[in-house]
């Protein structure tokens, strides 16, 4: 060891060396301070606050697999009634199947957790939009929620009140940079099976056993789950899907829009395509996406009035885009090019569709009567098909319920139905 002199002078960029040592000693305990933030003493990285807390770095993708977590928040006013919420971003696959950063909320009931942890489901919102601002976490951030949002904090407090653990996830684009990949459920999938992963990392109190559920464009999502188990996520139990007004039938419908009708539709079926198909307000954008997604030029399916309104995706949200000076005041007709090649983007659409699907968990469906927003008829097909297969599936058709208020229609059924499902899988 080398000795020192403590009757000779410090120079004088020695001195300055030792005071340089010291802010940096400081800097780094500060910075291990802040990433000691896991309930069992695991290091989690603390995300920065406000906007900033959404914004990943490419290096930071790139150090690990699907799943894990980059770093959360917790947050003291969270959707929650007796648990803690945390706003988390995670790694998970993009409809490219490349790393991507996802946004979501992990919420945690209070207490001592049952045997085996707390039970897990895996929330998917329906449609809110394609602008980073239309992500449901966002109301965390900016206190803004609307009306959608509000009903969905409702069904997570409701959810976390009944002794699950409640994770939601953006999905990819929403929130984060990059665009959304609207209806393309691989991704949405994977998002939904992704944020149950980095949860684990969040809590060790969390049982292995979850469930996929979700409402509208998250009941797609929801089905989708089934692709993402085994080795895709080792160690989780996917005990069923619930998949509440999912649409479905979507190759059938962009078969429509281009004016064909595939073989072997029904005259119902074509019926709810068409209708669904008519105006622009879903289609339109769901075409946008698969058009990014395949790499087929925007422009060359989408007439110059339609793409005008492409700007709107990113700064609009759901209520906004179906205004008349956005795409809901516009027909298909008007938005599609004629001599539009939808060939590529069938087979994207069709890839993501959920009648593509071969579940091997129990699914619940449920379809409100009434609902306009996405058919009936869809789910009467969608449960024939799995049926089919051969698939464990049950359907409910919730009679008077619209689109929304099958939420709250159908809540004593599938409340029942869920905890059924944990109890088969445990």
């Amino acid at each position: 060891m080398r000795q020192v002199n403590a009757s000779s002078t410090p120079h004088p960029r020695r001195g300055l060396l030792v005071a340089c040592l010291l802010v940096i000693a400081l800097v780094v305990t500060v910075v291990v301070w802040r990433v000691r933030e896991g309930d069992d003493g695991r290091q989690v990285a603390t995300g920065p606050a406000g906007a900033a807390f959404y914004e990943v770095s490419p290096q930071q993708l790139a150090t690990d697999r699907h799943g894990t977590l980059i770093w959360s928040r917790r947050v003291v006013d969270g959707p929650t009634i007796g648990g803690t919420t945390h706003l988390v971003m995670y790694r998970s696959m993009s409809a490219k199947g490349e790393p991507v950063a996802v946004s979501g909320v992990v919420s945690i009931p209070s207490g001592e957790p049952p045997e085996g942890g707390w039970p897990v489901i895996s929330w998917g919102h329906g449609t809110t939009g394609m602008a980073d601002d239309c992500a449901p976490s966002r109301s965390l951030v900016d206190q803004q929620t609307g009306i959608y949002t509000a009903s969905m904090d409702q069904t997570t407090t409701d959810l976390v009140g009944d002794g699950y653990a409640v994770v939601r996830t953006d999905y990819e684009g929403l929130g984060t940079p990059g665009p959304h990949p609207y209806l393309m459920g691989q991704s949405a999938g994977a998002s939904m099976t992704d944020i149950v992963l980095a949860a684990h990392e969040l809590s060790p109190d969390l049982s292995p056993r979850w469930v996929a559920m979700g409402h509208s464009q998250g009941g797609q999502a929801a089905l989708f789950t089934s692709r993402f188990t085994d080795a895709y996520a080792p160690g989780l139990d996917l005990a069923g899907i619930v998949a509440l007004a999912p649409p479905s039938q979507l190759g059938v419908v962009v078969e429509m829009a281009g004016g064909q009708a595939p073989a072997g539709t029904t005259e119902e079926e074509q019926a709810a395509a068409t209708d669904s198909a008519s105006g622009a307000g879903f289609l339109g954008p769901l075409v946008v996406a698969a058009a990014r997604v395949t790499g087929v030029d925007v422009k060359d399916v989408v007439t110059p009035a339609g793409q005008r309104l492409l700007p709107q995706l990113e700064d609009r949200c759901i209520a906004e885009l179906f205004r008349e000076d956005s795409f809901g005041g516009m027909r298909l007709e008007d938005f599609l090019r004629e001599d539009a090649d939808l060939s590529r983007i069938r087979r994207t659409v069709g890839t993501n569709d959920a009648a593509e699907l071969h579940p091997h968990a129990p699914v619940l469906i449920v379809h409100g009567t009434k609902d306009t927003t996405v058919p009936p008829l869809l789910s009467d097909r969608l449960s024939e098909q799995y049926e089919q297969q051969g698939a464990d599936v049950e359907y409910v058709r919730v009679s008077g319920a619209d689109h929304i208020s099958v939420l709250e229609a159908s809540r004593p059924r599938v409340q029942e139905w869920v905890s059924a499902a944990f109890v088969e899988a445990g």
